[in-house]
């Protein structure tokens, strides 16, 4: 085992050269420099000292000339280990020096230990004496071939670097911590539409908008290496072209302080042109889709308008003609006329169609409301209270996996609409909500105000004050075609027997009607958020009161108009049983020649709205006009010609929604009656 003394001023170097001559089994000793180096020698006496050439001070060839120099080191061999120098280059001085050997950092490692233990082996050769002289020459000229070489490639690199630099496809900025650049490359400076020595100093931030200025000088002072910046901007050149450009500011470390700052620029104007391009498609395209969907939905509601004003009617009479039918036999059977058992099963068949006429007006009145033709009365509600009662009752309903968690904000404004609305609304989103959780979730709802350009999420509201109700369910969610015909009526994706698929479309028809908007924002396995917006009023909610019950019957005269035979029969048949002279006719232009024969006086026309020829609001005015003291009052199975688009009445006449029951056809003739004129 030899002590081996290892000079060089890079740390890793000697770490390796240690770690391969320890694993050789020889003692090492290190130096980073020639003083500790000399130092060493002298106390330790090595057996062997291995060098780098070039050193920071005193290099490697000044080192071996000290050594050769004193007494107790003049016979220590010396190898130069050098990654400068090729050994032919490095051998005229050092054969000059009284060097052993030299070997290149990049020799193989077994190449190396052959060296040390081959040196180690033979010791110094005492025929190589140092001579200073032609050391002296041998290091000059090995020095000045290696500067001339080095300055070579500096250049070499500095040419390739300005190549690059200058035929870069982007825009470079080079400059110090204080922001001004002292470098332009010409991609930069075609860019910006200007010379390169007009952006020099701080002109170059006219890259970025104004407001960032103040940002950049920040990030270039900064001592943070991590911190850069990346903006993308919009500015005008000199020669008033915009362009959008990409800018990414990073500072240049040294020491862990900033020393200075590197800025590319990119223009991207084409491809922000093409971005927004695209995006305008993308609207263009929702917008045209949307469209479609409204027209489409149009198209249904139109359907279902006029589907349940035919239905009504039918209902009408079917409904009418069962009262009375069940008022005759339970006559005849309190007269003996009937036996008791023909009684039963007489009054259970015609309860059977009192059910299901009464599921069918059911239906039918969902149908009006798809289609916004539902008479409704709005009045100034409070949601957060409607929220907090239907809530409560729909706890059941749900069970209890699935948790219901309100934000409500206290100071909601009120919205124009009737309770039984909302109560709807909400309990038709809660159901499709439980469906969609049938293991159990969460259920969110939440309000809060929203005025005119907080509403983002819904483009189509026109500029008001709106209250926003939101119901999340964290349920198994839709697909896109699916959320995109969720409001359709009929439309269901539950099995048959399971649901009719109105829920969502009379939703949407009652907050359509209310002058409001739903949005529907679905995706699978992420749940099911319903937002909607009801326009708020300034007008305190008031405590509903109900109307006192009004004695049916009496003894004037009416008229009724209805070009449904079965409804104008059974309507009269009713008033008529309850006292009054009734007077019939299938048309406005019938009623008129009716009334002009009649010559007595008519105290109220009970008319059809909808009708063949003349609407039951002209017949109205017309018979009106003529005869003062007439009352009027209208009945409709779809009110869509004289309701506004939030349901309220387009007449001062009362309206009698089709289908009616005995007691709500006597009980508004009554009422109307007895009502003063104006």
């Amino acid at each position: 085992m030899a002590t081996v003394l290892v000079v060089d001023d890079q740390a890793v170097s000697r770490r390796l050269t240690r770690d391969l001559l320890g694993y050789r089994g020889h003692r090492v000793i290190e130096a980073p420099d020639a003083e500790h180096a000399l130092h060493l020698a002298h106390a330790e006496h090595p057996d062997l000292v291995l060098t780098d050439v070039l050193m920071p001070g005193v290099d490697g060839y000044q080192l071996a000339q000290k050594l050769r120099s004193a007494d107790d080191t003049a016979r220590i061999p010396i190898v130069f280990l050098t990654a400068n120098y090729l050994p032919e280059e490095a051998q005229p001085f050092a054969e000059a020096c009284g060097i052993d050997k030299v070997i290149l950092k990049s020799a193989d490692p077994h190449e190396l230990l052959q060296s040390v233990d081959d040196v180690l082996r033979t010791g110094h050769d005492p025929t190589a004496t140092l001579d200073p002289g032609r050391a002296q020459a041998a290091h000059l000229r090995a020095v000045t071939d290696k500067l001339a070489e080095t300055n070579q490639t500096l250049a070499d690199t500095e040419e390739r670097f300005r190549v690059i630099a200058e035929q870069a496809p982007i825009g470079i900025a080079y400059g110090d911590d204080h922001g001004a650049a002292h470098y332009i490359n010409a991609r930069f400076a075609a860019i910006m539409g200007m010379y390169p020595d007009d952006l020099l100093g701080r002109e170059w931030m006219t890259c970025t908008t104004d407001d960032l200025h103040s940002e950049l000088l920040a990030v270039i002072s900064s001592d943070m290496p991590q911190r850069q910046l990346r903006h993308r901007s919009q500015i005008q050149r000199p020669d008033g072209t915009a362009v959008w450009l990409d800018v990414q500011l990073q500072p240049l470390q040294q020491d862990s302080a900033t020393r200075g700052f590197i800025c590319i620029v990119d223009d991207v104007t084409a491809i922000t042109q093409a971005e927004q391009a695209r995006r305008d498609a993308e609207r263009r395209h929702e917008a045209e889709e949307h469209a479609r969907t409204t027209e489409r939905i149009q198209s249904l509601s139109n359907l279902a308008g006029g589907v349940a004003h035919d239905f009504n009617n039918i209902l009408g009479a079917v409904l009418g003609y069962e009262t009375l039918l069940t008022e005759t036999i339970s006559d005849l059977a309190a007269a003996g006329t009937l036996d008791e058992r023909t009684t039963a099963e007489l009054l259970s068949d015609l309860r059977n169609i009192r059910t299901g006429g009464e599921r069918a007006t059911g239906l039918t009145q969902q149908l009006l409301t798809f289609g916004s033709r539902r008479l409704m009365n709005p009045t100034p509600l409070d949601l957060n209270a409607a929220i907090r009662e239907t809530t409560e009752l729909l706890h059941t309903t749900l069970g209890p996996n699935i948790r219901v968690i309100t934000h409500l904000d206290p100071g909601l404004r009120p919205v124009q609409a009737e309770p039984a609305n909302m109560s709807q609304v909400l309990l038709n989103l809660t159901l499709n909500a439980h469906d969609a959780m049938p293991d159990g979730g969460t259920l969110t709802v939440t309000t809060r105000n929203v005025d005119t350009g907080e509403t983002g999420d819904s483009p189509d509201l026109p500029p008001g004050k709106y209250a926003r109700l939101s119901v999340s369910d964290t349920g198994h969610g839709m697909t896109p075609d699916v959320l995109q015909r969720a409001v359709e009526p009929f439309y269901t994706t539950k099995p048959r027997g399971q649901g009719t698929g109105l829920g969502l479309a009379t939703v949407y028809g009652i907050i359509n009607q209310l002058g409001g908007l739903l949005h529907l924002t679905s995706s699978p396995q992420q749940g099911t958020t319903a937002v909607i917006h009801l326009p708020t009023t300034d007008t305190p909610t008031q405590t509903p009161t109900q109307p006192a019950p009004t004695a049916g019957g009496g003894a004037e005269t009416v008229l009724v108009v209805d070009d449904e035979d079965g409804v104008r029969d059974i309507t009269a048949r009713i008033l008529t049983k309850a006292g009054y002279h009734v007077l019939t006719a299938s048309s406005g232009p019938q009623a008129i020649d009716t009334v002009e024969k009649h010559h007595a006086p008519i105290d109220l026309v009970l008319t059809d709205v909808v009708m063949p020829g003349m609407l039951g609001t002209e017949l109205c005015t017309h018979l009106l006009s003529h005869r003062p003291g007439t009352k009027a009052l209208l009945m409709s199975g779809y009110a869509g010609d004289i309701i506004t688009d939030n349901g309220s009445l387009n007449t001062h006449l009362p309206l009698l929604a089709k289908p009616f029951t005995e007691a709500d056809l006597l009980n508004t003739v009554r009422t109307t009656l007895n009502t003063p004129a104006i």
